[in-house]
């Protein structure tokens, strides 16, 4: 499980990220909302542990500019303000939970712990986008009455876009997301993916496309806002 770590006191983000690499997730750091907006973007993060106060970019906007694009990453807000008001902000915000300094290494585990599985129980068995959703369980893409079936990658890749249609992913993310970091399969495998997909969201009727930024990555978007030549 992968985490985010975000806080301009850089001493104290390096002890979280040991305590929490001891517990056994994956860490990143970043020292201010900036910082921590650009690895977001890059996403594959299960949580963000986040302070809320940093200059420039707080970690209010920082929770403010995630949830207006879409980005439900679960967000522990850490500070020192501890009144009900700030609490009931940072909450209204789109926090997740509300965390005051200083506080216990195990409490925070235990409400990581919580959140990433208080989303795990919302994962559902489908996921869509537009108009049409991926059948997790039975490998099928759906669109209106017409269903196509899908092999278990392209099942895969086409869920994973769609569960991070709020960004662009590059061809490097879908090969480790999906093949996995040890597989020797390259990107080759990534493009004919990609291609039947596309081949089977027309077969399908959908409105919805797989489009590319060359050099950037994939996203998904409606063919009506860059109709087909």
């Amino acid at each position: 499980m992968k985490l985010l770590v975000v806080d301009d006191e850089r001493d104290l983000a390096l002890s979280l990220r040991a305590i929490l690499t001891h517990a056994g997730y994956e860490v990143d750091t970043a020292h201010d909302g900036a910082q921590a907006l650009r690895r977001l973007d890059s996403g594959g993060y299960d949580a963000v542990v986040l302070d809320v106060m940093m200059p420039e970019v707080s970690g209010l906007k920082v929770v403010s500019k995630m949830r207006a694009a879409g980005d439900d990453t679960p967000v522990i807000l850490l500070t020192a303000r501890s009144t009900v008001d700030d609490r009931v902000e940072g909450l209204d915000t789109g926090a997740n939970d509300y965390l005051v300094k200083p506080f216990a290494a195990k409490e925070l585990l235990a409400r990581i712990r919580a959140v990433t599985r208080d989303r795990a129980k919302t994962a559902s068995a489908s996921a869509s986008f537009g108009d049409f959703s991926v059948d997790r369980e039975a490998f099928r893409l759906k669109c209106g009455e017409r269903s196509i079936d899908l092999t278990a990658l392209e099942c895969k890749l086409l869920t994973f876009l769609v569960e991070n249609s709020h960004r662009k992913v590059s061809g490097e993310e879908l090969k480790l997301k999906i093949w996995g970091g040890d597989s020797l399969s390259d990107m080759g495998s990534v493009w004919v993916n990609v291609s039947n997909l596309r081949r089977k969201l027309r077969e399908a009727g959908s409105h919805m496309v797989i489009s590319t930024v060359r050099g950037v990555g994939y996203y998904l978007e409606s063919s009506h806002e860059h109709p087909r030549k």
